[in-house]
């Protein structure tokens, strides 16, 4: 009986040492994503047709004038220097947007830091945890929100799955490109369910 609660005791103890040592490589990985990439997240004032046609419209303009900023940005921390320089002029060109609709709703835009879970868009994976994000609200910001990747930029035009990997693999290489792109990999999505688990607990205590 002792030598069984042993054997156990020891299957369990190689068991977490795997599940620690996976964790601290999935978020190595998925760090180095967080760090490499600026978000982009926009709240409409409601779910009203009329204020979420806004939000898509805001999105589109402020995209296209983020895009212009950031053309000759290397890295993300000149892509969020030029965002923070300018978050006067991203809110005004909103709001000349949606007065062009009739709306007189204002806009706030900051960057800063927030929680998202996992997300994937047009070929990119992203992990859950907390990412610099350029945040725009207009009005009373309770309306469903839209986020994409302002850079590397693949917020605007078409987008494509294979030029949108491209662009990811301008910030990232090695295991983060892949967790970045290969979301189909049965690897990556053990990574990402791993990072998942851990960013919701660590985010449930920190709000907490």
């Amino acid at each position: 009986m002792k030598a069984k609660i042993l054997c156990s005791l020891a299957l369990l103890a190689v068991f977490f040492g795997f599940m620690a040592v996976m964790v601290a490589i999935s978020e190595t990985d998925a760090q180095e994503i967080r760090d490499s990439v600026l978000r982009f997240h926009i709240v409409a004032d409601s779910d009203s047709e009329y204020d979420q046609q806004n939000k898509m419209s805001v999105r589109d303009g402020i995209a296209q004038l983020c895009s212009e900023m950031f053309y000759s940005a290397q890295t993300k921390e000149q892509a969020m220097y030029r965002a923070e320089e300018n978050s006067e002029e991203i809110a005004e060109k909103a709001e000349e947007i949606l007065a062009s609709r009739g709306c007189d709703d204002e806009v706030t835009v900051t960057v800063r830091k927030r929680f998202f879970p996992t997300r994937y868009y047009d070929g990119v994976s992203l992990p859950a945890g907390v990412y610099d994000t350029v945040d725009v609200q207009i009005g009373s910001a309770s309306g469903q929100n839209f986020w994409c990747v302002m850079f590397p930029d693949i917020c605007i035009g078409v987008s494509d799955s294979k030029d949108n990997k491209e662009k990811m693999s301008d910030v990232l290489t090695g295991d983060a490109l892949d967790m970045a792109t290969q979301s189909d990999s049965p690897r990556v999505k053990f990574k990402f369910a791993i990072v998942e688990i851990f960013e919701n607990i660590k985010n449930f205590f920190l709000k907490n």
